[in-house]
């Protein structure tokens, strides 16, 4: 008899970063999987891939029903392997991990602690102090950056929020006038709504990211590191990356993921090797999830979410070497057509 497929969960099914997990799941090693795909957007093109297997409509991650809506769907579909690409959402779910378990699902992801944490670079950078090599960065929250910190930024400087995910309150002024506009426009935003900026050094080199994967006990299953190549400025979602291993960016990202304790699950930490010195700084962690990237870590052979699987079974796996370097990811916008009823219908559990 032919055993039924594996139902597996993606949230956030909108985001580009799922991609690379439907692309594991469709080529899983497993007898079968059924793909389930859930967003608060029941718009989002992803949810309606032909790999799709189901698709939902959920709350956002902030509506109280929003956790009782997804045990309903893991009992509904009986769930058994859940996994978040949205930054903000991972620690509710990892604060609600038992519930979960309760209901026959499991997760591999850090402490919701550590997830908050990376996702407030003010925490961050107090976690990581010392441990990684930094930018010179002051916050507002601490009174921000001193008079004279153009002249000692030598007009580099970024000026963006400390809790945001994406392309989301980043500026890149390229004068002192424009500096001290978007500056004046964040201690407005930071008096009157309560968001902290950050003021630090922007460093011109070439921007990395290492990517990685832990056990639930912390061993280290892959760590990989990529270049991004494209030319825009700001590289919130990469559309040109390629792998190519750099020790020293790796080295950075382990230490910026053990010292946010988030070395559980998958993490991408963000690192430029500066132009002049060839040394790296760390920038960010997005912590809990794979990057949008990631397709060229599956081209290579990695299958994300079979390791995702066995982790949270506690199977044994062996650590994986590094992939081939040159493997590059182009992105490309792809268009899903749907009839009108389709997106209006889409269910919620």
């Amino acid at each position: 008899m032919t055993s039924p497929p594996i139902p597996v969960l993606l949230t956030c099914g909108g985001g580009p970063g799922i991609l690379a997990q439907v692309a594991s799941l469709a080529a899983s090693r497993r007898a079968g999987v059924r793909i389930i795909l859930a967003d608060a957007n029941p718009a989002a093109g992803n949810l309606f891939l032909p790999e799709v297997d189901a698709r939902y409509r959920i709350p956002l991650c902030s509506d109280p029903d929003f956790i009782p809506a997804l045990i309903r769907l893991i009992e509904r579909e009986g769930v058994r392997y859940l996994y978040s690409g949205l930054d903000e959402e991972m620690p509710v779910i990892a604060r609600h991990r038992a519930a979960l378990a309760a209901a026959g699902c499991g997760i591999l992801l850090p402490p919701a602690e550590a997830l908050e944490r990376a996702l407030d670079k003010r925490a961050t950078h107090m976690a990581l102090d010392g441990r990684v090599h930094t930018p010179p960065t002051w916050f507002l929250s601490d009174g921000g950056p001193p008079s004279d910190a153009w002249d000692r930024l030598e007009g580099k400087a970024v000026i963006k929020v400390t809790a945001s995910r994406g392309g989301r309150h980043v500026y890149l002024p390229d004068d002192r006038e424009s500096y001290d506009f978007h500056l004046a426009r964040a201690r407005r935003w930071h008096a009157e709504a309560g968001l902290d900026f950050l003021v630090q050094r922007r460093i011109d080199g070439d921007e990395f990211n290492g990517t990685s994967l832990h056990d639930g006990q912390g061993r280290e299953i892959y760590a990989f590191s990529r270049r991004k190549f494209e030319t825009r400025e700001v590289k919130s979602s990469t559309i040109a990356a390629v792998v190519e291993r750099r020790d020293d960016v790796i080295d950075m990202a382990r230490a910026a993921v053990e010292g946010l304790g988030l070395a559980s699950g998958f993490n991408n930490t963000e690192i430029i090797v500066g132009a002049d010195d060839d040394r790296p700084y760390f920038i960010e962690v997005n912590g809990g999830r794979t990057a949008a990237q990631d397709m060229n870590v599956v081209a290579s052979g990695v299958n994300l979410t079979d390791l995702m699987m066995d982790l949270i079974e506690g199977h044994p796996v062996v650590p994986l070497a590094h992939i081939p370097d040159g493997k590059a990811i182009l992105k490309i916008r792809r268009d899903v057509v749907v009839d009108i009823a389709d997106v209006m219908g889409v269910p919620a559990p």
